[in-house]
């Protein structure tokens, strides 16, 4: 199951694909949108970049908030419109009518 999103099936055009390193597992849009998580500068560490020890942190952060759609723990992403606090996991936010989107950095 992924470690930021807890599924062990997600929708691949929401999550992403599931990548795998060093016992880690997690979908690549869980891991692009989760708030503050960090990539690194170089290609060589961690799961596509993300260092485990932060992805381990997020996942604790994460155990901590509740999804403003499910309204189970663990949600990874934070709104971001101003004075919006609700958090939610990247598979509800269809549901929940959250929109998101990804633009690849050039």
């Amino acid at each position: 199951a992924c470690l930021l999103c807890r599924r062990a099936e997600a929708d691949p055009d929401m999550c992403g694909d599931k990548v795998q390193k060093g016992g880690l597992c997690a979908h690549v849009f869980c891991m692009l949108f989760a708030t503050l998580l960090f990539r690194q500068e170089t290609d060589r560490v961690g799961l596509m970049r993300f260092l485990p020890r932060d992805l381990l942190i997020a996942a604790r952060r994460a155990a901590q908030k509740y999804c403003c759609v499910c309204g189970q723990s663990g949600a990874t992403i934070m709104c971001c419109a101003p004075e919006c606090d609700r958090w939610f996991h990247l598979p509800c936010a269809k549901e929940g009518g959250c929109v998101n989107q990804y633009i690849t950095p050039y």
